[in-house]
């Protein structure tokens, strides 16, 4: 196969895999009682280096603030965020997520490793999932590099 040919596939199969494993999470988080949004706005906070505000949040998602708002007040209901005051000025919440809400996210990427990539990774002999990681890992850093 030529190498564009193989570039194409690889790229599409790449994004199919985390289209799967992605699906596979979010029919994880409903078994948790997490909808679609709760889910994502979870993801989200976990990874921001500042606790964002509703503001943000909503231009995040391009939602109205009414809306953002009421799914952080339900995520506070379940105890997974809270709305903290800005420290340097008080007219501004920002929402972070709880420790409950951390250990659900962890719980969930747990799950999702467990019952989806590794049930398929099982069928596969160790010789291929040896190879698979080697070349995953050097595709990896490949597209990592600046050139």
């Amino acid at each position: 196969m030529e190498l564009q040919k193989a570039s194409e596939a690889i790229s599409n199969y790449i994004r199919e895999c985390s289209n799967i494993i992605h699906k596979k999470g979010h029919q994880i988080a409903q078994e948790y009682d997490l909808t679609y949004d709760q889910y994502h706005l979870l993801i989200y906070l976990s990874f921001s280096k500042t606790p964002p505000t509703i503001s943000e949040i909503s231009k995040k998602y391009n939602r109205a603030q009414n809306t953002i708002s009421e799914k952080i007040s339900r995520l506070e209901e379940k105890e997974l965020v809270s709305r903290i005051d800005d420290s340097m000025d008080r007219r501004i919440t920002r929402v972070i997520i709880t420790e409950k809400g951390l250990n659900l996210i962890n719980t969930i990427r747990q799950e999702r490793s467990n019952r989806v990539t590794y049930i398929a990774l099982k069928k596969m002999n160790n010789r291929e999932v040896e190879n698979l990681l080697t070349n995953l890992t050097k595709l990896y850093n490949n597209l990592n590099k600046e050139d």
